[in-house]
């Protein structure tokens, strides 16, 4: 059985969990993340059903939020 710890120590592929987007973006919980893409702030993509996130995505995401920010 693995531990939580043991996701986070992963590397990151071109799919990320909710978990790993949670850290990837510095959110502070799944309820954050969940609020976030259901008000389209942040992108997601459902595969069957789960929600998976594109890290190039987030990437894109996060340069247009810093450039936006500033």
């Amino acid at each position: 059985m693995r531990q939580p710890n043991e996701f986070a120590a992963a590397p990151l592929g071109p799919w990320l969990s909710c978990d790993a987007a949670i850290e990837y973006l510095g959110l502070v919980s799944r309820k954050a993340l969940y609020a976030a893409v259901r008000r389209g702030q942040v992108p997601a993509h459902r595969i069957g059903r789960r929600l998976r996130f594109s890290r190039v995505e987030l990437d894109r995401w996060l340069e247009r939020s810093r450039t936006v920010a500033v």
